[in-house]
This record gives C-alpha cells, structure tokens and sequence, in this order.
C-alpha cells in the first residue's frame, strides 16, 4: 500500500531505551557457542560491589571474538552493546523496535523510508548521519561481510530528503525490517581514517550504550559506558566480559566468585549448579536450535525411503536425558519452534520406530548405507548418539566432528556429507524462513526439488502475514513429508549467575544485552 505508515515514535530523541516486550514462549533450544580460546586468569572480578550497587560487573562467556568488527559477525554481545542499528527486534518483541531511526513507512513494495534519531551520536562524539548509514550498508554489501545475508534482496541505500535514508529492495521482503536490525551503524570517516576493517578492530567507535574501552581476542572485552547515549544511560557503569573457552573453567570461576554471570555453560551445570543459594541458574529459549540436513542430491539419501528411516531412527527422547539432563525439548516435525512465526501445531513429529526404519532399508535396498554425518567438534556427543542410532536401523555411519573453520568453509561453500549440521537460528528473526533458506542454498545444495522452490519462493515476498503464515505452514509439511531434515531436539542455553545480579536476559543465545544489569550484595 502505498504511503502506508509502518511504525512512528515521533522525532525527538527518546528519553530512555525502549523497553522489549517479552512473550512466553516455551521450553528450551540449543546452545551453539563458538569456544576459540581459552583464560583461566586476567581481568578482574567486580568484587568492589559489596552492599551497594556495584559500577562494575564481569561477565565469563564461552562465546569468544576474533575480530571487532560489527558488519562481519552475527548475535555478538559487542555488537549490541557497543553499536546500534536502525530498528531492534529481538526475542519476543511483536514487531521491530525504535534505535537510531524513530519513524519508517513501506512507500511501496520495495521502498521504505527511516527517519533518523536526532541527537544519537557516536562514542567519539560525531553524530550519526543518513552518511554513515548509508556507508555501513554499501560497505557490507561491497565486502560481501557476513551480514551481507540479511540484505541480500537491497538493491539500494541512500540519503533521502530532509536527512532520511532509503531502502529499496529487489523485490518485496517481509522480513526486511528484522533483518536490518542485524546491521550495525559505523562512522563512515573514522572507518576510512583507520583503514577498514582490520584498522576498526583495534579502535571501533560505535553509538551504542556502552563504549569498548580495550579488546584483546586472548581475554576479552572491556566497556565503559557512554554518557552520550541518545537513550537510557546503562544501569552499571563499568563490565568486562572474559573469554573462558572452557566450560568447566567457566563454571569454576563463577563458583569462586571471580566472575559475576557465567555465559553458555555446557549442559552439565544444570546438575552441578542447580538448587544453589548463591547461584541463579538460567535456562531460556534462545532462538537456536539443532538442524540436520540430509543430502538429497546423491545416494543413498536421493531415495525417500530412506530419508524417512533416517528420521525413524531417531530416538530423541533418550537424547535429551542422556546429553541435556531432560532439559532439551523434542523438534517436533518441522523446522520452526514453537513461537517462531510459520509453526504450526497441527504437524506433528515422525514417530521413532526402529523396525519401520530396518524396513525402509530392506524396501530401499539400502542396508549397509555407508553414510557421512558431518558436524562441529564441539558437539562430538551428540554425533556419536546420532550415528549409533542410525546405525542400529542398519546405516554404517561415519562421524567427521569438524573444527569451527572447517565447518563454516562446508557450510558456505558445500560438502560431500550424507547429513550435515546447519543449525538454526532466530536470534532477532524469529521466523521459520530464516531457516528455510538453508535447504537449496550455496554453491552445492542439498536439496534440488521444483516444488521446493516454488513454496519457498512463495513465502518469501508475500507481503500479507496471515497469507504468508499459511504459505510457510505448507513448506514446512512438504519438508516433513519430504524427509528433508533429521529431527533431533532443541538443547537448553545454560546460563548462570551469583545471587544479586539482576536485569539481564539470558533468552536471547549468543548475545547478552548488559546496559539494564545491575549487581548487589
């Protein structure tokens, strides 16, 4: 609709950050953590804290960084601390949320216009400019940066009358405005004065509420917060974030007090932790959840038949007491999780039957099928468990438990695997085509099908939500009634606090928004 106006907060800057409203949403997902490195010793704690509010909280996170640089990474905790976007839309807010624009409208189908926020600046003291968004925008287009997946239907960006900025789009993109809240605003001329990106990352200047004072890829992140923020000033004044790689030394530190929040734990701290009255133990949906595909395109999986032993094969309720303690929650027949935009309650899990599966087998001619199943090192475990119930239905299954760099390089440009972990997050997209655009993507996609495309194709530019809901039910029965991915389950994202720290909200996965925490004892 032409001139439709989409979302007004009026012009002037707001007096505090909006508050995210939070839907219920149930059960747990899985954790997926990158672990790089590993420091047993370092920054301090926030021990200064006693009886008052404490100006400084330190937080250990198994989540670690290479590189400070906000237009090449996704669902970083620096990034939407220290950086902002246009809008934010994160884990259950109904619809994207004011940041540095205050007001858009959908002009047509592929255009919309944002109002910026008078009085945002950066933390070197310039203020953000249609100039510099437009930058940030071209510049992760130009580079092809990871978050070059957001905008890929952008044909445009540009400054727009009266200091607006502009974004037309290929086609119509329903999720334009969830996905532009993973695009972060970097000043244009200090970005060019340090030389890009590698320049950036040893001095990045951002307009979020807390302000990178030090980083080091070995320790981690320290902030100061940023007296010039356009919204509410953070509640604690000072955090460091500490790269613990590993799990158990995180959890160490937490007990011994040198660390105030424990992030991404492994599963085991549910036992270990849980029923503390010095510790808050947190386990919340965070948006992420297991994704195994099969590889359609080659044998033995071409053959739907036994695709649909694959899926029979699988047992996830004794995964889940076994690796998450019965804390991980069972996917159930499709993609989405339950709350994400696209599921649907009607469809319903494969049922486990290992006898139906040994019957596919023999009907397909397939007993025996030497089978790949390819994932990450870190989640060797759960490989294992998979590959010993595949090859109870008859499969003989080889485990490749893939370091990080070679996971992404398959991931982006394609693997020989027979069942390969893509994961899946809605970690501010909280919609079942994120995912969806996994199946017949890359240089070598694992999924071939005419009608698959159509249906995908079909959701992606529809423009009414509820037409569009129905069009994302009807793909995601046609995946199940397809054989197209192996239904595991969703893992708990483990968390943890000392008692007394408050206002953080750990449902969120990767990232952890630190402007509203506030410790006391």
């Amino acid at each position: 609709m032409i001139g439709r106006p989409i979302h007004s907060h009026g012009s002037a800057p707001s007096p505090g950050r909006p508050r995210r409203r939070r839907a219920a949403l149930p059960g747990l997902a899985v954790l997926t953590a990158t672990t790089l490195l590993l420091t047993a010793c370092g920054m301090p704690g926030s021990s200064e804290g006693t009886g008052e509010q404490a100006s400084h909280i330190t937080v250990g996170t198994s989540v670690t960084e290479d590189a400070i640089n906000p237009l090449n990474k996704q669902y970083a905790t620096f990034q939407f601390n220290a950086f902002d976007a246009l809008v934010r839309q994160m884990r259950g807010d109904e619809e994207p949320q004011p940041r540095l624009a205050t007001d858009w409208e959908q002009v047509s189908d592929t255009l919309w216009r944002f109002t910026l926020r008078e009085g945002a600046t950066f933390h070197n003291g310039e203020p953000v400019t249609a100039e510099d968004v437009v930058f940030s925008f071209n510049e992760i287009l130009e580079e092809q940066f990871a978050n070059a997946a957001y905008i890929s239907t952008v044909a445009s960006v540009r400054e727009g009358e009266g200091g607006t900025v502009e974004i037309e789009t290929k086609e119509p993109d329903p999720l334009l405005l969830s996905h532009i809240g993973q695009i972060f605003i970097v000043p244009k001329a200090h970005w060019e004065e340090v030389g890009g990106a590698d320049g950036f990352s040893a001095d990045p200047v951002g307009s979020g509420p807390y302000e990178i004072t030090s980083f080091d890829p070995s320790t981690g992140v320290e902030y100061q917060a940023f007296d010039g923020f356009w919204g509410q000033e953070p509640a604690t004044e000072k955090v460091t974030v500490r790269y613990i790689a590993d799990t158990g030394a995180l959890s160490a530190a937490l007990e011994s007090g040198e660390i105030d929040i424990a992030h991404e734990l492994a599963s085991d701290a549910i036992e270990t932790l849980s029923g503390r009255d010095d510790i808050q133990l947190h386990n919340e949906f965070s948006g992420l959840q297991n994704m195994f595909q099969l590889n359609t395109v080659q044998e033995p999986f071409d053959d739907v038949r036994v695709r649909r032993a694959a899926v029979a094969a699988i047992d996830a309720p004794s995964m889940i007491d076994a690796l998450t303690f019965g804390a991980g929650i069972i996917e159930d027949g499709q993609v989405s999780a339950e709350g994400v935009f696209g599921h649907s309650p009607e469809i319903t899990r494969p049922e486990f039957d290992l006898d139906h599966a040994r019957e596919l087998l023999e009907e397909a001619d397939a007993v025996g099928a030497e089978i790949t199943l390819s994932g990450q090192s870190r989640d060797r475990t759960l490989l294992e468990s998979i590959g010993s119930q595949l090859d109870a239905a008859g499969f003989e299954t080889t485990i490749e438990a893939n370091e990080i760099g070679v996971w992404v390089e398959q991931f982006r440009n394609g693997t020989d695997a027979d069942i390969f972990y893509r994961g899946s997050s809605y970690s501010g997209v909280f919609d079942a085509g994120r995912p969806y655009s996994f199946i017949s993507s890359g240089e070598r996609p694992f999924v071939e099908d005419e009608e698959w495309t159509r249906l995908y194709e079909a959701q992606r530019t529809e423009m009414d939500p509820e037409k569009r809901e129905q069009l994302l039910i009807e793909a995601s029965e046609y995946v199940r009634d397809q054989a197209y991915v192996l239904y595991t389950f969703g893992r708990p994202s483990v968390s943890a606090s000392l008692a007394g720290v408050e206002g953080v909200d750990y449902g969120d996965g990767l990232v952890l928004l630190l402007d509203e925490a506030v410790k006391t004892g």
